[in-house]
Parts: C-alpha cells; sequence; structure tokens
C-alpha cells in the first residue's frame, strides 16, 4: 500500500499546493514554447520540488499536449512511464550519493551527447545538487552553460547558498515557499475525507503546525493515524503521534520570570528533567512563548496562524503575561534564549543552560561583586577633615590620577575557579579507539590507503604506532624526510579521513622521528621497502 504522500503526489499542475507565481511562471512558459534549459528548484523540505520537477518532464514530453496547454494530458505513454520513474529520457540522480566528478561526467555530461530515444527532451533532475563535490560542479558547469537543444536541466537543493554562484547564474532560480497553515489543514481535509478517516480538526490544526509548512510531513504524519484503523483517536494515540509541545510549562517558567522568582524557575526546569522532557525541547517551546508575548504587545492581538497551539485557557494566560512584560524584556529574554540554547547540547548538565537563563534575565546587573563595608568609627576616634577641605587648602588643584579599582578577595578566588574551568574545557577529551585496536587494524589502514597514494603506504609501512592521547595518534619515524612528508596537508588528511573511516572518530596524528642507533662499525642493508620508497622519489641509496 502507498503512503498517503505518494497516492496524492500532485497528477497535473492544478493539483500542487501554494508556490502560485512559480506555477504561473512555468505554465506560461509551456504555453508560449519558451522553456528554459536549466532551472533551479530551491527551497524547504516537502514543499513541492521534485513533484513540480517531474510535472515539468511531463508537460516538454507529452505525446497528446495540445498547443497553447502546459497541462500533460497524464494518460499517454509517456505521461505513464514518467509518473512510475521508468522512464528512459528522465533521470533522476541522488547527488547525495552520487558526488563525485566520475559520476558526473558518466550519468550526466556522457549521456547529454546523445539524442532522446523516446521523447523530445532528455530531462535530468538532480536532487540535493548541493552536496556534489567541487570539481564535479567544474565539470558540469561547460554543460549547463551551452547545453544541447534536446536537453533540460532540473536541480533542486534546500541548501541552495552551498551552490557556486557560477552554479546559480547559468539557471532559472524558483524559490520554493513553506506552505500555508491554512492551505495544509484544508489539504488534509481533504485526503481525510476521501480515506473516510475520522480525525478532528483539532487533531488537523496540530498535524498542520507540526508539518512547519512542509506538506509532505503533513501527510505522513495523517498517514500515521490512518494505520490506526480510521476510528478517532483517543488523547493518548495522539500523544504518541503528536508529542504535545510543553506549552503550558514553559508558561509556567516564563510566569516565574515576571515574578522574579529564580528558584521557581529552576525547580520547574529541573521537574521537566525529571520527567524526560528535552531542555532543547523546552528552550523551542519557550523561544515561541515569548515570540508570541511580542506579537501580543505589538500587534495587540496573536494572528490566527499562531494560535492554534494554544486551548482557551493557555490563550488567557499568555494574553495576561504579556500586560506584565516591556517589549525591551521580551526581546532581551528572546535574545538569552537563543544564547543559551546553543548550549544545551555541549553542557554538562542539559538544562543548565536554561536555568542560567533565569539567573541571568533577573540579575542582569549582578555579576560584579559589591565593594566592602567601610569599618564602623569609634566614639573617640580623631576627627577626620573631609577631602573638600584639604583640597581648598593646596595651593594648585593636583592633577587627577587614574582611578584603580581593587577586587574583592572572593572575586579574585572566584576569578581563578573560572580560569581553571575554561582551561579544562578547551583540553581535548582522550579519543575512545585505543592502541591496541588501531596496531590491529594497521595492515588493513595501510592496504585502504595504497589505493590512494603508493608513496604514502610506503612509509606507513616504515612507521610505528606508539601511542595516543588527548592530542592524538603518535606515529614513529625513522627518518626526517618521512615525517617532513607525511605531515603535508594531503596526506595526513587523507590518513586521518581513514582513521575515521575504521574508528568512527576524528583521530588527530601527531609525528616524530627516532632514529635507528647501530653499533659503531657496523652497517645494516637498507629494507627493501627504503629501496622502493627511494625509487619512487626518482633516487637511489648511496651505500
Amino acid at each position: 500500500m502507498a503512503t498517503l504522500y505518494r497516492k496524492y503526489r500532485p497528477a497535473v499542475f492544478s493539483d500542487v499546493v501554494g508556490q502560485e507565481y512559480i506555477l504561473t511562471t512555468i505554465m506560461n512558459q509551456l504555453k508560449t514554447g519558451h522553456v528554459a534549459q536549466a532551472y533551479l528548484f530551491c527551497g524547504p523540505r516537502g514543499t513541492g520540488k521534485t513533484t513540480l520537477a517531474r510535472l515539468l518532464a511531463k508537460a516538454v514530453n507529452c505525446q497528446k499536449r495540445a498547443a497553447g496547454q502546459a497541462e500533460p494530458c497524464g494518460k499517454c505513454q509517456s505521461c505513464l512511464d514518467i509518473t512510475a520513474l521508468r522512464h528512459i529520457d528522465v533521470m533522476e540522480i541522488d547527488a547525495a550519493s552520487q558526488t563525485g566528478v566520475d559520476n558526473v561526467r558518466e550519468n550526466i555530461i556522457e549521456n547529454t551527447r546523445f539524442k532522446p530515444s523516446l521523447a523530445p527532451y532528455k530531462v535530468f533532475i538532480v536532487d540535493e545538487v548541493h552536496m556534489l563535490s567541487t570539481s564535479s560542479f567544474n565539470a558540469l558547469l561547460k554543460t549547463l552553460e551551452e547545453p544541447p537543444e534536446h536537453v533540460i536541466f532540473i536541480l533542486a537543493t534546500t541548501e541552495a547558498h552551498k551552490l557556486p554562484a557560477t552554479v546559480v547564474s547559468r539557471c532559472q532560480r524558483f524559490t520554493f515557499q513553506r506552505i500555508p497553515f491554512s492551505l495544509i489543514k484544508e489539504r488534509l481535509a481533504t485526503i481525510s475525507q476521501q480515506e473516510q478517516l475520522s480525525v478532528s480538526p483539532d487533531t488537523l490544526n496540530q498535524i498542520a503546525l507540526k508539518s512547519e509548512g512542509g506538506l509532505r510531513d503533513a501527510e505522513n504524519l495523517l498517514g500515521q493515524i490512518a494505520a490506526l484503523g480510521g476510528a478517532e483517536l483517543t488523547p493518548a494515540e495522539l500523544a504518541a503521534i503528536l508529542p504535545p509541545a510543553p506549552t503550558a510549562e514553559a508558561l509556567t517558567f516564563v510566569e516565574f520570570l515576571a515574578k522574579r522568582n529564580a528558584a521557581g524557575a529552576i525547580t520547574a526546569v529541573n521537574e521537566l528533567a525529571a520527567r524526560g522532557i528535552n531542555p532543547d525541547y523546552l528552550a523551542r517551546e519557550l523561544t515561541m512563548v515569548a515570540r508570541h508575548l511580542l506579537y501580543i504587545k505589538i500587534l495587540s492581538k496573536l494572528p490566527e496562524a499562531e494560535a492554534v497551539g494554544y486551548n482557551s485557557e493557555l490563550l488567557d494566560r499568555l494574553t495576561a503575561l504579556a500586560t506584565q512584560f516591556a517589549e525591551t524584556e521580551l526581546i532581551r529574554l528572546l535574545d538569552l534564549i537563543l544564547k543559551r540554547r546553543g548550549q544545551i547540547k555541549t553542557a554538562p548538565l542539559p538544562q543548565l543552560p536554561v536555568e542560567l537563563l533565569a539567573v541571568e534575565f533577573l540579575f542582569p546587573n549582578e555579576n560584579a561583586s559589591p565593594p566592602p563595608a567601610l569599618p564602623p568609627v569609634a566614639p573617640n576616634a580623631p576627627a577626620v577633615t573631609p577631602p573638600s577641605v584639604v583640597q581648598a587648602a593646596l595651593p594648585q588643584p593636583l592633577p587627577a590620577a587614574p582611578a584603580i579599582v581593587l577586587a574583592a578577595p572572593e572575586t579574585i578566588k572566584n576569578a581563578s575557579v573560572i580560569k581553571t574551568a575554561l582551561k579544562s574545557l578547551k583540553r581535548q577529551q582522550l579519543p575512545n579507539t585505543t592502541l591496541e585496536a588501531i596496531q590491529a587494524k594497521w595492515d588493513e589502514i595501510v592496504m585502504m590507503i595504497s589505493k590512494s597514494s603508493h608513496s604514502l603506504t610506503f612509509i606507513l609501512k616504515m612507521c610505528t604506532p606508539v601511542t595516543i592521547d588527548e592530542n592524538g595518534l603518535h606515529l614513529s619515524l625513522p627518518y626526517a624526510f618521512h615525517k617532513e612528508k607525511l605531515e603535508e596537508h594531503k596526506n595526513r588528511r587523507l590518513l586521518e579521513e581513514t582513521l575515521e573511516h575504521f574508528f568512527q572518530e576524528k583521530i588527530s596524528l601527531v609525528c616524530k622521528t627516532t632514529p635507528v642507533h647501530q653499533p659503531a662499525g657496523e652497517t645494516q642493508p637498507a629494507p627493501a621497502n627504503l629501496a622502493a620508497l627511494a625509487t619512487e622519489f626518482g633516487g637511489e641509496l648511496m651505500a
């Protein structure tokens, strides 16, 4: 059984949801016969890039499309073959798995030289094109600039900023937008009716909100609900498919901030962590709550598309909470949330950045230690002349001396502790891979590298892994020129990438020479590997 997003994938342009200006432009090109030879479709996932690419391939190769019309018939052999992904002249290439220049030459450049077998055009749909290597892009440039008349390129990507400007300039670029909430909800309701699913409007709201503008994601979530048999979902079943966002908990946290109750905010964070709620998930919801509070302050209400995640009770709490903050406070809160959220993945305790967020927001100007109090004055102590009187008695004003502020002893102690902690954070961690594991695999590592570099193979056969620590793998080499050769950027990179392939972690290299000591008066014949190495470099061994 086909998944819902495949079953309901648009078969004609009129079925496409959203992207109106892109549809209008491409359909007008088809009607007038002025189709471009290279397109770039970029935008978020699940917004219709691949679907529209296939529809364009259908339209230009449709055997029954009338002149002046854009829609493919969907019934001719060409349309049926493209829908089934078996058309010999329409090639879909996954650039994520075929990044090398050889793949581009074999799959694209060589194929463009031959005319289509069955259709008017050869269409190349290259998905995730930003994954191609630099050499692949360079090889593709000339073909993109002057493609044969029978070839159309459609490049699709979610990260257009990674594409070279030379590639982008040779394409007609179309930027796909996230599908509006109302259109996603309408589409889900239509599919639910056709599939005879009993899905409540509130559930459709949650699915549309969870999809974040991606129609494919929304249809996938609806498919999970359809797998339950189409019955009305219980709250427990809905929570299993759509885990509820901790909106109420995020509101409680912000309410503690409004009351300047740091202890309550920190306790709430730890209670959520004990319940298994991911602090990053909480921080994301805090971002949404603070953003919505700012919306209410500026717009006096929350837009309909933003209010779907709140029931009436939560919406009343949000509206009341907005009156307790100024706009500048909400901006500062958002800045702190964004800064601290980025620290959650690397923090020793995941909830620690959220705790620091509460303290930093409530005590923004209390970082410096207060100056030490002056000692009390004894009753019979001699009078001290005020500074103003002493200054007036001087013959002329003295030049102002630079102020010197001495830190309190406790401040100095804290600074020392912080400095030591920062040093420990910068210290590299000991790799998980052991020296014994590397030694056991060393011959296999050398064998793999031999496929890329023969000269490096000879050097590796003469070096010895001696230890591994926080600085990396220490290699002992007998001669200085071995060390210099291995430390060249391309050779070091090749060996480090091979180690990462074998042991699934980044291991740096530390090379050092360990000369071979021989008793006086004795000579040792040169190893066969050393002789071969000298020949490799165009030299010879001297007796």
